[in-house]
């Protein structure tokens, strides 16, 4: 009876608990007089030696790392952009891409963590490798990047502190942020509940320029680096029917040496609020968000730019809904929203490279359709259409379609992901 016990117990735990935690098991049948000493000592030699001889024992990890995660995603995509310019002239841009990402995560001693991630292509906001370019099956496109390398430490459950190169800590929208990029300084994360209320913080030190030299020789004048200040503060009310409320205010702004910012940066001082209310209804998870930006610099912006008549160009906003979520076999999501971002409302170096082609000065509308086929396979399918807002103006910002005056955009795209 006491093998036929251990055998079951083992069965349920040993394969992935092992080491301390088998050993923890047998003590414990031990103390309950199942098993003798003897037989303990034999036992734990003989699962110590299995363990050994399996592929999991062959992996050797620091005595200082008390978990790993390994974790990662693929994609391979069909994607269709189209443009106008002010001639007019159409331009299209037809491709297959793909991309991938390997990451690993790990908690240490001490209320310490880090993490780090490869993935392709090197661009900061896309990870994509577009099939047939540079060559005809051709590798030269196909290296694989440090996308994410961090070390963080987490003296209490309220507060993190982060150094490297990172997820972005601000909870935004795509209007404002490019899911693909890794901000890279320090971020520092705090949250605290009282009573339905979950109260946050997160704050933002990115190098977002290097000034090199800094202190040149002679009589140049001394530059160092442009840092991106991101200040979120806000909060999280729960309520009884198990919906949500989120607002979480921001404010963003750049500094360097007086008159060293460079045209990229001048003329920035952003205010965003980020609202979203979460539901469920009729079994499904619903999602309704609005996002607010105002660039209170943007007639300084206007002026740097040599269009100072245009200094009320400063507004941007995002409205959307999202029901279901493709999270697990024969689910599936869809997501509409309207965006409109005028020529200084925010920085074009960090907007969503996809809807609308990295540009400001534009407005338009984009839907998302996602079915998961499997349990970590899901496929989508995505359309965006975008107008220029103000004519005079160029649409700021570099993306595919190659023209300053993007009257007009279409986007599509047809996606199948996996991820573990």
């Amino acid at each position: 009876m006491k093998w036929l016990a251990l055998a079951g117990m083992l069965a349920l735990g040993t394969s992935s608990l092992f080491a301390q935690d088998s050993r923890a098991l047998i003590d414990a049948l031990v103390k309950k007089g199942i098993l003798t000493d003897q037989e303990a000592e034999d036992l734990s030699a003989d699962l110590a030696n299995e363990f050994k001889a399996s592929p999991a024992g062959k992996w050797k990890i620091g005595s200082a790392v008390s978990e790993l995660k390994l974790f990662g995603d693929g994609r391979v995509r069909y994607e269709y952009r189209g443009g106008t310019n002010a001639t007019p002239d159409h331009q299209v841009r037809e491709r297959f891409r793909h991309r991938f990402r390997l990451g690993l995560e790990g908690k240490m001693a001490n209320a310490w963590f880090f993490g780090t991630r490869i993935e392709t292509a090197s661009s900061n906001r896309s990870t994509n490798v577009t099939l047939g370019d540079p060559s005809i099956f051709g590798k030269s496109n196909d290296g694989l990047y440090l996308g994410q390398i961090y070390v963080g430490f987490k003296p209490t459950s309220e507060i993190t502190l982060i150094a490297g190169r990172f997820g972005n800590p601000i909870a935004s929208t795509s209007m404002v942020w490019d899911g693909d990029i890794n901000p890279e300084g320090l971020a520092e994360r705090w949250s605290h509940k009282a009573g339905n209320i979950t109260w946050m913080a997160n704050l933002g030190q990115f190098v977002y320029d290097d000034a090199n030299p800094e202190n040149s020789f002679g009589t140049a004048a001394s530059k160092s680096e442009l840092i991106l200040f991101a200040n979120q503060f806000g909060g999280k009310m729960a309520f009884a029917n198990k919906s949500s409320l989120q607002i979480l205010p921001v404010l963003y702004f750049y500094e360097n040496t007086p008159g060293e910012l460079g045209t990229s940066a001048q003329g920035y001082f952003i205010v965003e609020v980020p609202v979203e209310y979460s539901f469920t209804s009729m079994g499904r998870p619903w999602k309704i968000w609005l996002d607010v930006a105002q660039n209170l610099d943007a007639d300084k912006r206007a002026g740097i730019l040599g269009v100072p008549q245009f200094d009320g160009e400063d507004m941007a906003w995002q409205a959307g809904l999202q029901y279901g979520k493709a999270d697990k076999r024969g689910s599936w999501e869809a997501r509409a929203f309207y965006q409109h971002v005028e020529a200084f409302a925010l920085d074009a170096n960090l907007v969503d490279s996809d809807i609308f082609d990295s540009r400001t000065n534009m407005s338009g509308v984009a839907a998302s359709f996602g079915y998961a086929i499997a349990n970590g396979v899901t496929t989508t399918l995505t359309y965006a259409s975008g107008d220029r807002i103000e004519d005079a103006l160029p649409t700021f910002g570099t993306g595919d379609i190659g023209t300053t005056t993007l009257t007009d955009y279409q986007l599509l795209q047809l996606d199948l992901s996996f991820k573990f």
